[in-house]
């Protein structure tokens, strides 16, 4: 590699632009994004649910390089953070390097050329030397399990493929799910329908989120005064960062917010029978956070029904929960997530020896900061493996991530390499390292969640502040790498 590599970029979401503007800023020109849906913004392009907004501030769910004094209110919806991301791909002038309407099925990594071969579900191919999958965490979603008794009849379809064309006006709508989709759908669907099932396999804890719009004068000043918008969002910053040891089982951060969210609880549901079944028996932190406005207001409404039975099964018209209940409903809606710790999982990618990294993984994914794994030179990742950050924004792991990306590829331009490796060695220490960090953690108790792989180990949460991801991606060391396949024959 004499000159700048290609690279390819699979995933025109936040982190698949963060690197294609840093990449264009560094000089490298043969860049593609490539991306299945037809524009750019990924996860708040394809969702589209009524209710949908971003559980982390406007202000610090926005890159640092390009801020937006416009933000109209604390926690935006999906519309304006979809334009700011469409904005920001348009300042950057990201155009002539995205590849839409495009799904990258396999890539395969080819050792004689030292070059990666990607196709497309129509069978395309295109060739880089290196590749880097910024597909997300939350791409697949997840169905429940339900025994189709009867043919049904009414509509079913899940979050994250929304069916605009099924009018709730009038329903009855059962929703399955407790997370944060739930909790901010439901409000939405119970003004509209006749009746709301919220159909609960168990309940979640609540904080309150105290959302209102910015002032004319807040966006004046943000956009005029100098460092304004910097400083508030630096602000935000250390105040998440501050919020990390609710991660630690039985700290006095988890306490806290524990007694914030059944105060919330007891402030908005006076039936005592129901505030029982709405309060966890699980340890705060444990499960992904859920913030709300009037998500517990809307479940003490009277038409709205808290099922604390899980979905089992349908009938022509109706949802059969484990315990026998049987609800008449006209539409099922699937808040039931994603299959966020199967990495990749529709991505089938192929490195040395012609190993596969779902072989590779077997045990639960893992990579050196999230980016690399031994046996797939010139790949990485972003928002890979332990990168999912519990307390802050998940934009300023991606940036770490970009950057520390860009000084690898100027590392191997600047030293005419063709090949980049993460060391075997260098992978085992930092997989002990996440091992002992996750000690104590709150996700390692007894708890249902989708962070953890079968053998139960975590493989999506960062168990370290946002500050400590940034120092061990702050510079780029050489040390952890191998840049010449015989380096592989020598450490067999």
């Amino acid at each position: 590699m004499t000159t700048s590599p290609s690279v390819g970029i699979i995933g025109a979401g936040p982190g698949g632009l963060a690197l294609g503007i840093f990449l264009r800023k560094a000089g490298f020109d043969d860049v593609t994004i490539f991306d299945r849906e037809s524009g750019v913004g990924g996860t708040w392009r394809i969702n589209t649910y009524p209710g949908l907004a971003c559980d982390v501030k406007s202000h610090l769910y926005s890159y640092s390089f390009d801020l937006n004094p416009r933000w109209s209110r604390m926690w935006s919806g999906q519309r304006e953070i979809l334009e700011y991301f469409e904005r920001c791909a348009h300042r950057h002038r990201l155009g002539p390097l995205l590849t839409l309407d495009t799904e990258i099925v396999s890539a395969h990594w080819q050792a004689d050329a030292h070059r990666w071969r990607l196709r497309t579900t129509d069978g395309d191919e295109y060739f880089f030397d290196i590749v880097v999958s910024a597909v997300g965490l939350f791409s697949r979603p997840v169905m429940p399990d339900l025994v189709e008794e009867e043919p049904f009849t009414g509509a079913i379809f899940h979050t994250a493929r929304w069916d605009h064309s099924v009018d709730l006006r009038g329903a009855k709508v059962a929703v399955l799910g407790t997370g944060s989709t739930a909790a901010q759908l439901i409000p939405e669907i119970a003004k509209v329908a006749d009746t709301v099932y919220s159909v609960q396999r168990s309940p979640t804890w609540v904080l309150p989120k105290p959302d209102r719009e910015y002032s004319r004068r807040e966006k004046w000043v943000f956009a005029h005064v100098p460092l304004a918008a910097r400083v508030y969002r630096n602000r935000l910053w250390w105040r998440s960062e501050a919020n990390i040891s609710v991660i630690e089982h039985g700290s006095d951060k988890t306490r806290e917010f524990t007694a914030l969210a059944l105060q919330s609880l007891r402030a908005a549901i006076a039936d005592d029978d129901l505030r029982r079944r709405l309060t966890p028996d699980h340890p705060m932190g444990c499960k992904r956070l859920v913030f709300a406005t009037d998500y517990l207001r809307t479940l003490g409404q009277p038409h709205v029904e808290v099922v604390s039975s899980p979905a089992r099964a349908l009938r022509s018209r109706s949802l059969v929960t484990a315990d026998g209940t049987e609800l008449d409903i006209d539409a099922v809606v699937c808040a039931t997530g994603y299959a966020a710790a199967d990495y990749l999982g529709q991505l089938e990618v192929r490195g040395v020896d012609g190993a596969t990294l779902s072989q590779t993984w077997g045990d639960g994914a893992f990579a050196y900061l999230g980016m690399t794994v031994p046996g797939y030179p010139n790949f990485f990742m972003l928002y890979g493996p332990n990168t999912n950050v519990g307390s802050n924004s998940v934009i300023f792991m991606l940036e770490a991530q970009a950057r520390y990306i860009v000084r690898a590829l100027r590392y191997l331009r600047r030293r005419k390499k063709s090949l980049i490796e993460v060391r075997p060695e260098v992978m085992s220490d930092f997989l002990a390292r996440i091992d002992t960090w996750m000690t104590g953690t709150v996700w390692l108790t007894r708890c249902s969640n989708y962070f953890r792989a079968a053998n139960g180990r975590v493989v999506t949460q960062w168990p370290r502040s946002a500050r400590h991801f940034w120092a061990l991606t702050r510079r780029f060391r050489p040390g952890d790498y191998r840049f010449d396949a015989d380096e592989r024959e020598v450490d067999r």
